[in-house]
């Protein structure tokens, strides 16, 4: 790359970064993380009413079925009520402006080439991933539009699994969804999501450190058990095997004492919902 080259990109990197770093855009971004949080509310409430249901029904009660306990189930939910589209488009919006932070800060948030600051790039990429479906998401059900995460994540396996080489790229995809799961996990459980807070009030620390734990933990084990029904749907050549959360959420329920888990893993994805409304209010950005 000749210095004039690069000097360009080093400007348009220093454009985005103030454009980033704007007030309005800060407050844009931090909606995002309210939109999170209250879509990982209604997953949380979704999937503790799917266990309570499944466990009525083994009591010889009737069950109750929530529909997709997942992403596209919550931003349904949330359609639904009143005033239901205006707040998917603040959803929408919000963690499309979050999906572009966190994008810039990949490209030029990092000051070093250690093995840390690449570590850091590539955690961004993964969250502006997470946030960006989020925000399609929104916009399509805000539009009408939307669909099934499990049955798009079906589609995918079976398009992969029709290519030469389809088997290995889920395998791929199923060990960098057990990977993302465990990494989760260890983020609960060694509170390294501290760091990305603003110290806060004395009186909210324990309350944001178990509500941070829980939801990451919780997040963890869904995510996990998802790349394990991907690895499934590989094994056994198989795109209905392949699911997202609410596939996750079924296996599950199904195993022996099931329902009970399936309400704490939905109350992990209930505190890490309202965490979000603190990760609002201190993340670092």
């Amino acid at each position: 790359m000749t210095d004039a080259a690069q000097d360009a990109a080093r400007e348009t990197g220093r454009q985005a970064r103030r454009a980033a770093d704007s007030r309005w855009f800060e407050t844009t971004a931090r909606a995002g993380f309210v939109g999170t949080g209250v879509v990982h509310l209604l997953i949380g409430y979704l999937a503790v009413l799917l266990g309570i249901g499944t466990a009525a029904a083994g009591s010889g009660a009737q069950g109750s079925q929530s529909g997709d306990t997942d992403q596209s189930g919550a931003l349904a939910q949330l359609a639904s009520v009143p005033g239901g589209v205006v707040l998917l488009w603040i959803v929408a919006v919000g963690t499309a402006a979050l999906t572009v932070r966190l994008v810039v800060e990949a490209v030029v948030g990092g000051r070093t080439d250690d093995a840390r600051a690449w570590l850091a790039r590539a955690s961004n990429v993964g969250r502006a991933v997470v946030s960006g479906v989020i925000a399609y998401s929104s916009a399509s059900h805000a539009l009408g539009a939307g669909k099934s995460s499990s049955g798009s994540t079906r589609s995918a396996a079976a398009t992969a699994l029709a290519t030469p080489g389809g088997v290995v790229l889920l395998f791929l995809v199923a060990a960098v969804a057990i990977a993302i799961g465990v990494g989760l996990v260890v983020i609960g459980l060694r509170g390294s999501w501290e760091k990305k807070l603003r110290p806060q009030p004395r009186s909210l620390r324990r309350p944001v450190a178990v509500l941070a734990t829980l939801g990451y933990i919780a997040k963890g084990v869904a995510v996990v058990i998802v790349g394990v029904l991907v690895a499934v749907a590989a094994v056994r050549s198989d795109p209905d095997q392949a699911s997202g959360l609410d596939g996750a959420f079924d296996a599950l329920r199904s195993m022996p004492g099931g329902s009970v888990v399936l309400v704490v893993v939905g109350l992990g994805f209930a505190a890490f919902g309202v965490y979000s409304f603190f990760r609002a209010r201190y993340a670092r950005i």
